[in-house]
């Protein structure tokens, strides 16, 4: 796409932008009222017409047409496939104009709802791309993957950070705590307490986001005999991961919670307080830009009742199925850690990990009950990438994990689910009995 293109792509985001608050902004920041049959505002219809004033431009309609029997097999081969990419792109941006001009309404209201309807479409994108993986063959996947990225194709050597477990190594000439210095400079260290930290703001309960984090460490036990970068020293696994690292975001996390409740209260716009002077108050109203619109505390109560624990610990599951498949798409199709793919998805899991917590914290805590209530757009597409991203992991991963289950891992993991369904059935008889005596 040439500059002209380019510079019709910009007037075209500006129009869509300016249409869709130009609709907000005529009501008073009040919904209008809709016409019988008809809930669409006029500002989208603006918006859709040119948008597809500019499509027609950008599809190349008005171009004169490319005698393709004229060129050399090279330069038709090179047209096709620049064609192609801007076939793909022009699909997505349909998609997202689309996302965000009739997308779902989240919570997420600053900077601007639209923002959030994107990201909903986006990880719908990502769906239907996982979906499109998972009906080709391993090497068909890993080719398109090659086909989006020349630089992919290649297996991966998988790198084990259990081999040598000793802190004071005084015979290496480079450092006498090299082992210690190349884990903490590891490329995961930092990201590792960004996580944790986005974790604790998308959950917000200090509990479950503890047993989150002791459940990662099993999990990485558990799945050491078939990655080799689960393999890790115990210093490295509960001292720096856990008592280090998730500590840190954990603790940061919640204390950035706790407080924009405190200070940032009125998120709605609503109401009329006072604004902080100085360059502390300029800070709060930037950040408050880019904010959810609450940041009430989740009471997720998982000693409550028996069925709030296993609502509970779904929300952990779902978690840790997000963090293993990391690790075991990118050793199934061969992507390596430091990535562009990698960041991409966790970008799309970070946008809408908020979201989707908020919509399945108000489906489990519906006075309604479940059964009434409907689990929110966001909350679904969640469950469903990650059903689709372990779908890939079996079908691509054939042949790739074939050593036997450890023994002691059987045995924990056997003991440790029948200690818990005969704690759930005990408890769930004293309720039983409690409820007839009442």
């Amino acid at each position: 796409m040439g500059d002209e293109s380019l510079n019709i792509v910009r007037c075209l985001c500006v129009c869509v932008i300016s249409t869709t608050m130009t609709s907000t902004r005529s009501s008073g920041g009040k919904s209008l009222p809709a016409t019988r049959g008809s809930s669409i505002k006029s500002g989208s219809v603006s918006a859709l017409f040119v948008c597809a004033m500019a499509l027609v431009v950008l599809s190349g309609a008005f171009k004169p047409q490319v005698d393709m029997r004229s060129l050399s097999p090279g330069k038709r081969e090179e047209i096709r496939r620049s064609n192609l990419w801007d076939s793909i792109k022009a699909v997505c941006a349909a998609y997202l104009l689309y996302s965000a001009l009739q997308g779902p309404d989240t919570h997420m209201v600053r900077p601007h709802p639209a923002i959030w309807k994107v990201m909903h479409g986006l990880f719908i994108l990502y769906l239907l791309f996982l979906v499109f993986l998972l009906c080709q063959e391993t090497n068909d996947a890993r080719a398109v993957l090659q086909f989006l990225s020349p630089d992919l194709g290649t297996e991966l050597p998988e790198r084990a950070y259990g081999e040598d477990c000793r802190i004071y190594t005084p015979e290496d000439p480079d450092s006498r705590f090299r082992v210690l210095r190349d884990t903490v400079f590891d490329e995961f260290f930092v990201g590792h307490i960004l996580g944790w930290y986005g974790k604790a703001i998308a959950l917000r309960n200090m509990k479950l986001l503890w047993a989150y984090s002791v459940c990662f460490e099993l999990m990485e036990l558990t799945f050491q005999h078939w990655l080799r970068n689960f393999n890790e020293c115990w210093w490295d696994s509960w001292v720096l991961d856990v008592a280090f690292c998730n500590f840190i975001g954990i603790h940061l996390g919640m204390m950035t919670v706790k407080y924009m409740e405190g200070s940032m209260y009125d998120w709605t716009g609503t109401g009329k307080r006072k604004r902080p002077k100085g360059l502390t108050g300029r800070i709060k109203r930037l950040l408050a830009v880019f904010t959810p619109k609450t940041w009430d505390k989740y009471a997720w109560s998982p000693t409550s009742s028996p069925l709030r624990f296993l609502q509970c610990a779904f929300v952990v599951a779902l978690c840790l199925v997000f963090e293993l498949n990391a690790f075991f798409l990118k050793y199934v199709l061969w992507i390596p850690p430091p990535h562009i793919l990698n960041h991409i998805r966790l970008a799309l899991w970070f946008g809408m990990a908020n979201v989707a917590t908020r919509e399945y914290y108000v489906f489990i805590t519906s006075r309604q009950g479940m059964a009434l209530t409907k689990m929110g757009a966001n909350a679904w597409l969640t469950i469903a990438v990650a059903l689709v991203e372990i779908m890939i992991t079996i079908k691509h991963g054939r042949g790739m994990f074939e050593a036997p289950w450890p023994r002691h891992v059987l045995v924990f993991w056997f003991i440790f689910l029948v200690c818990t369904g005969v704690w759930l059935v005990r408890w769930q008889l004293q309720l039983r009995t409690l409820t007839k005596r009442d």
